[in-house]
């Protein structure tokens, strides 16, 4: 089919209110936006406010999408991303102000917890994205039909516009059947096929995510809002997600912490701190450097109006006791005083720029213990007759931080388990050395008790009073209300401080990291690298965060197809490297490894 011109570039941009224009009664039922070139704006949030629970979460927000640019929300925890996302769909309502959107908009919306209808497969649930397209292909040859009859100027005109429409959105979907589409999407966001025909109910929550991303993308809209697609996603899988955001057509907006992810797939940055939005050209590279550079810059400006304010007052308190001896002089110190007030609420107006944030503050500091950490020798796993793990060796020393890499199901999270002695082998045996204490971050929290609170289980994993606890908390950014919060009720980025914490004062030695960057803010995550980085101890962590594992790992091990192989670096030596390991088989002979190429 021959590509047309995009819907939502015809001009001019017709949009619908979503607002109740609660700030002075305003509405903007039909309100028209300006566009640049060609460019449509597909939404626009002018002056919004949203108070949620009491609590202010933005105010005075504007900002626009284009339909050519991929914006990506970057902010802390808890900053709002979440809530702008849903403002955008129409699913949240602004206190004040409104939110705007093209007429006829079609929006796509990934939540972080998708929800489906149970009873149905998952090949089913991904194909309802595109079960338009019979009707749609009805509807063309119906408007087709159309043409051929005795129409007026204006109802040929409608149908010639309505078949334009159509034809856009049909060729959107490259003419492939639905089958073929839900098939290649759902593999190349690397869900197993053995999982395709299962009830959506049976799945895993980041296979669930999977099968929303797959939905989303499948309804090809003009805007899509992503919340955290990247999350369970493996390495394959993120890149073929970037190449896909890059090179589609329409606006995107979405919200992640893989900073690889953002720098690959962002035109622009938009970044919510203290309630207030800040737009940034570029990926988040230039940002970060971006950002920095615009601290400094209001640092000094902030210094430089603090030392003319101190010049004013000094002023006019010496016009002030010269007034006390010479009455001229009271109107010129009354002046000055007015001065100085009015410099001072303008300057009151303004935030103070803070170039270095309040991050989680902690210290990983254990006994050292034997040089041997982890051994494996003639390990294997198979689940019947699907072999999981080829039998292999395995050596872990002190000092060692190994990331592993795979496919999801390649057998990571099952690797983990050997290792913990929660599953049994089906050949071989895992062997911790002495005076190891191993410590592990689960992934879907699962070691937390969610009925207990912050500050019952620190007390619990090491005797200490409630303000010493309460103390400790407070390092890993808990407020004394989240100390007493049933675990159950945390948010997720709570939930991996705690943790966190509980590994700390466990006194472990050798981590076991499952996901450790999931749920964490970006500065979060690089506050825990750099918590990592003074760790003496030995880290082995699965991680589909590329970055993570480009500053932790000095080795890496990747499963493939029942393959172990290993890669003496961190993930970019892997990435250049990959499918070129060192293959890890069982060797016999004792205290000998074998390698094959």
């Amino acid at each position: 089919m021959n590509s047309r011109p995009s819907p939502s570039s015809r001009l001019p941009a017709v949009l619908r209110s979503s607002s109740a224009g609660a700030r002075a009664g305003r509405s903007v039922d039909q309100a028209l936006l300006g566009s640049v070139g060609i460019v449509a704006i597909l939404a626009q949030a002018s002056e919004v406010g949203v108070i949620y629970g009491g609590h202010q979460v933005f105010e005075g927000l504007t900002f626009e999408v284009r339909d050519d640019e991929r914006v990506a929300l970057v902010g802390g925890n808890g900053a709002g991303k979440s809530t702008l996302l849903r403002l955008l769909t129409g699913e949240v309502q602004p206190t004040t102000g409104s939110i705007a959107r093209q007429r006829g908009l079609r929006t796509g919306y990934l939540p972080q917890q998708p929800m489906f209808t149970p009873g149905h497969t998952v090949r089913d649930v991904v194909a309802l994205a595109s079960g338009d397209a019979a009707a749609l292909d009805e509807r063309l040859h119906e408007l087709e039909r159309r043409m051929g009859e005795d129409l007026s100027d204006a109802e040929l005109e409608a149908v010639l516009v309505e078949h334009a429409e159509l034809i856009e959105r049909a060729d959107a979907v490259s003419g492939m059947p639905v089958g073929a589409r839900v098939e290649q999407t759902l593999s190349a966001l690397g869900l197993p096929d053995d999982r395709w025909d299962l009830s959506i109910e049976t799945l895993s929550g980041g296979e669930k995510r999977i099968v929303g991303l797959a939905q989303c993308l499948l309804e090809e809209p003009d805007l899509l809002l992503l919340d955290e697609p990247d999350n369970h996603l493996d390495a394959n899988a993120k890149t073929w997600l970037e190449s896909y955001l890059a090179g589609r057509k329409g606006g995107t907006v979405i919200i992640s912490h893989d900073r690889y992810f953002i720098d690959r797939v962002a035109t622009s940055i938009v970044e919510l701190e203290d309630g207030r939005v800040s737009k940034y050209a570029g990926n988040y590279s230039r940002f970060t450097t971006q950002k920095r550079e615009r601290l400094e810059r209001d640092a000094q400006l902030y210094e430089l109006h603090q030392r003319e304010l101190k010049k004013l007052k000094a002023s006019a308190e010496q016009l002030t006791q010269w007034a006390r001896q010479n009455h001229k002089f009271a109107a010129r110190a009354g002046n000055r005083w007015r001065i100085l007030e009015i410099e001072r609420e303008k300057l009151a107006e303004k935030p103070v720029p803070v170039i270095d944030r309040r991050r989680i503050d902690v210290e990983f500091s254990a006994d050292r213990g034997s040089s041997l950490v982890l051994e494996m020798k003639a390990l294997s796993k198979s689940y019947g007759d699907r072999e999981i793990l080829r039998p292999f060796d395995f050596e872990l020393t002190h000092g060692e931080r190994v990331g592993i890499v795979g496919d999801n199901g390649a057998g990571k999270t099952t690797l983990f388990r050997l290792v913990l002695g929660d599953e049994p082998a089906t050949t071989g045996r895992v062997r911790i050395g002495p005076s190891i204490v191993t410590g592990y971050y689960a992934q879907e929290q699962e070691t937390l008790e969610p009925t207990r609170t912050p500050l019952e289980l620190v007390r619990s994993a090491r005797a200490m009073t409630e303000q010493s606890a309460i103390g400790f908390l407070v390092g890993l950014l808990f407020t004394r209300e989240d100390a007493l919060t049933q675990v159950g009720k945390l948010s997720g980025g709570e939930r991996s401080r705690l943790q966190i914490a509980l590994l700390i004062l466990r006194g472990a030695n050798f981590l076991l990291l499952d996901e450790p960057t999931n749920n964490l803010d970006l500065p979060s995550i690089e506050e825990l690298e750099a918590a990592l980085l003074d760790f003496g101890g030995t880290i082995l962590t699965i991680s589909h965060d590329r970055y993570f594992l480009d500053r932790i790992c000095n080795r890496i091990i990747e499963l493939d197809g029942g393959l172990v192989r290993e890669y003496p670096g961190n993930f970019t030596y892997y990435d250049t490297h990959r499918g070129r390991g060192a293959v890890l088989t069982h060797q016999p002979v004792t205290g000998q490894r074998q390698k094959k190429r």
